[in-house]
């Protein structure tokens, strides 16, 4: 079982897996575990799943915002050290999470098992985040409101309920910001499979932003480009599904590249 309350919160299994693996969300700005809940459900037979809970949010909604990507990856790989020797793993993160995911990764002392699905995010060498989620801004909510707006996905919805908004838009400003101070360490790489996602039409995101994953794994880069924008996640969820069980289902494809 992935379960490390509160840094881990596991979806129930609606039936026993069909392969050993397990799946480890990392949601995008804004996100919560429960983000994941659908894409969970569809993999449900093929996987054990769970999501990183980040701080300020959900159940955790007491605690202080994450401001450190670093820092937050050094608290979820000391979260997972008790479990991390059940089974093969996948890191799977959208945005923001893909950071964090490969910062995990990084910290996982045996990469052997393991595999990072990073999807809707540049290469870490390639990130550019846009100004306006930066700090100093004369007008904090208008440029971020215009963001979410233009990217779309589920959370952009919550901006037409006043409590809601008001709830959310700290959340994902601190995200934001975090994520845009975020550097790699220079020339890291991470020794296991990266599995990079994109939507045709993010505008996050370039296909040269995608393949520079390359430099960042000693091991095999595969690439899938969707239709979609930023939260293709959302508008192809089958089709990302169906890219998660390829992955576990095709062990001896990734083995030939370790």
């Amino acid at each position: 079982m992935l379960d490390a309350e509160p840094w881990i919160r596991s979806f129930p299994a609606t039936a026993l897996p069909a392969t050993p693996w397990r799946i480890l969300f990392f949601p995008h700005s804004g996100g919560s575990a429960g983000s994941y809940q659908e894409l969970a459900a569809r993999l449900a037979r093929t996987a054990r799943t769970a999501c990183v809970q980040y701080p300020g949010r959900a159940e955790r909604g007491r605690e202080p915002l994450f401001t450190d990507v670093h820092i937050l990856a050094d608290q979820v790989a000391e979260a997972l050290a008790p479990v991390r020797g059940d089974g093969p793993l996948v890191l799977f993160g959208h945005s923001l999470g893909a950071a964090v995911a490969y910062e995990v990764a990084r910290r996982m002392p045996d990469q052997r098992r393991l595999v990072l699905v990073a999807s809707g995010h540049p290469a870490p060498s390639r990130i550019r985040l846009p100004a306006l989620v930066g700090e100093g801004s004369g007008d904090p909510d208008g440029p971020l409101v215009e963001l979410i707006g233009s990217l779309g996905g589920a959370d952009a919805r919550l901006l037409d309920h006043p409590v809601l908004r008001q709830m959310f838009l700290p959340v994902i400003r601190g995200d934001l910001l975090a994520h845009s101070r975020y550097r790699p360490e220079a020339g890291s790489t991470i020794d296991c499979p990266v599995v990079a996602l994109t939507g045709t039409t993010d505008p996050l995101t370039t296909p040269l932003d995608v393949r520079a994953w390359e430099r960042h794994t000693s091991s095999a880069l595969r690439v899938h480009e969707l239709p979609g924008g930023h939260f293709f996640t959302n508008e192809r969820a089958e089709d990302v599904a169906d890219i998660l069980r390829s992955v576990m289902t095709n062990e001896r494809a990734l083995d030939a590249h370790r």
